[in-house]
């Protein structure tokens, strides 16, 4: 199997580090915008199976020229909605199955019949939220008759010596400001961002922590894929900085219009952008986690209510984010979060490479059958990521 990646920052360079290892895979075409990126990393892998290109995802025929016969692309992407199309497309016309981390689910699954049409997959939200947390809800939505609810709880917090960005700061402060969407009764509502503060307890050393509604894809895909009657779904995240980050947004430093700043036209968000820090390389993280200058918790949580027989249930599926120290014995150089987010992307990745994925069309995890969600989990808990399931019967 040949197999592109289109973005080598943080998330990319971990998927390429882990798939490169694969028996499966013959090739790995590492891309990006900028070639420099992607030839580090391959001097860091130093492996035969990996090549360099430069590949614009603005632009349909730069992908192509790069997947030319391949099997897989895998879009690593700053999460835009014409790259992910622009992906899309290219991977359709050159015959290769998809991939993301992040997606605009209600333009990506409109393309669905051209997919099924083509005997092709495109897979959707495969990192840890969405796509762990897809596949939890989907596990136990398996052991219920009918689900209600389905909430998703997320907190994280970094230490850090110097002020650094784990996630792509484009991605993550547009994340901040953009308006959540919560499903209730049928109906797809937009709710204001950091609205619906609540303090969620996680299992054991998390404890009480406050939560906030944060825009995600779960809500848009579960209510669909899961079916048996579900009612609500809703997604809600926090961290010590959240506060702080509520504050930006609310004083208006992500806005995209231009403000006159002593005669200057500036928009307030692309000043803001340009302070924050940039995701550290593999090199600066394995430094820093060596001098043990960062330090990470985190626990996600996906909890499930419905009825089985005549039962009321509440399933939680919850996993804590690997110590960062462990991480570096595991890969050293891993980026924290993007750890948690590419090893299952990584794996989705290896399990098409192994056809073991055979559902056809776009589809979420949570749409893929049981038993490859279940060698799905087996596989991140031998990376690390362990899924603890507590069942509260009434």
């Amino acid at each position: 199997m040949k197999i592109l990646i289109v973005g080598v920052g943080a998330q990319g360079s971990v998927i390429a580090t882990e798939i490169v290892k694969s028996p499966e895979v013959s090739e790995v075409r590492l891309s990006d915008v900028k070639l420099k990126k992607a030839e580090r990393l391959a001097e860091r892998l130093k492996s035969e199976k990996v090549s360099t290109h430069r590949v614009d995802a603005n632009k349909v025929d730069s992908i192509m020229r790069a997947a030319k016969e391949v099997n897989i692309i895998v879009n690593t992407t700053t999460w835009i909605p014409k790259f992910n199309l622009n992906i899309m497309e290219a991977a359709l016309k050159t015959g290769a199955h998809y991939q993301d981390l992040a997606s605009y689910p209600a333009q990506q699954l409109e393309l669905s019949d051209r997919w099924k049409e083509a005997g092709l997959t495109a897979l959707i939200d495969t990192g840890v939220s969405p796509g762990l947390t897809n596949v939890l809800a989907a596990q136990a939505a398996d052991k219920l008759d009918r689900v209600e609810e389905i909430r998703i709880r997320l907190w994280a917090a970094v230490k850090s010596e110097e002020p650094v960005s784990l996630w792509s700061p484009e991605t993550a402060w547009r994340d901040m400001a953009a308006k959540p969407i919560v499903y209730e009764n049928g109906e797809y509502e937009e709710v204001p961002p950091f609205s619906g503060e609540e303090v969620y307890t996680f299992p054991d050393s998390i404890g009480p922590q406050t939560v906030y509604m944060h825009s995600h894809e779960e809500p848009e895909t579960l209510p669909s894929f899961i079916g048996k009657g579900v009612r609500y779904v809703d997604f809600k995240m926090g961290g010590p900085d959240f506060p702080l980050a509520k504050a930006i947004v609310e004083f208006g430093l992500l806005s995209d219009k231009p403000i006159n700043v002593k005669g200057v036209k500036v928009a307030p968000r692309d000043f803001f952008l340009a302070l924050v820090p940039p995701t550290p390389s593999m090199e600066m993280m394995e430094r820093m986690v060596r001098a043990g200058m960062i330090s990470m918790r985190g626990c996600v949580a996906v909890n499930v209510k419905g009825q089985k027989r005549d039962a009321r249930r509440r399933h939680t599926l919850y996993s804590h984010f690997p110590d960062v120290q462990e991480l570096n014995e595991r890969m050293p150089g891993a980026n924290p979060v993007a750890y948690v987010t590419s090893v299952p992307a990584s794996t989705f990745t290896k399990m098409l490479a192994k056809e073991e994925i055979i559902t056809r069309g776009v589809i979420p995890p949570e749409g893929l059958e049981p038993k490859v969600r279940q060698a799905f989990l087996a596989e991140l808990a031998e990376k690390g990521i362990i899924v603890h399931e507590k069942v509260e019967r009434r």
